[in-house]
């Protein structure tokens, strides 16, 4: 993190900068992110050296899930919504019910229901 140019603590533990600091208290602290994140995002939709140089990182899919929708909602335009193939291939007994399937999000997959843009960056890997 920042080129092994910020300090470290025991156990190889990164002291994040007061300056990025961002105190928990509730939605508002996740809106504070993003805006802290994406300054004036309404200005830049289109501006993709602006989008390359920001990034949010976080532990798990729920939570980049959670950020997604909400900051889709800052761009302008009709969402679509993508939705995941929901049957498995040979399961003749029915043993993976719709409902199971829509609820996972493996490593590596998108959620079932994947909601974008026109403009809005999709990162596909």
């Amino acid at each position: 993190m920042g080129d092994g140019n910020e300090p470290t603590k025991l156990d190889d533990k990164v002291k994040v900068p007061h300056q990025i600091e961002i105190t928990w208290e509730g939605e508002n602290s996740i809106q504070k992110l993003i805006r802290d994140t994406f300054p004036h995002l309404e200005f830049h939709i289109w501006d993709v050296s602006y989008m390359v140089e920001r990034v949010i990182l976080t532990p798990k899919n729920e939570d980049v899930q959670k950020l997604n929708d909400i900051i889709i909602n800052h761009f302008l335009g009709q969402e679509r919504q993508l939705l995941s193939f929901d049957d498995v291939e040979g399961d003749t007994h029915n043993l993976y019910q719709q409902e199971y399937l829509h609820s996972i999000t493996p490593g590596g997959f998108p959620p079932h229901n994947l909601k974008v843009k026109k403009g809005a960056p999709l990162m596909l890997l």
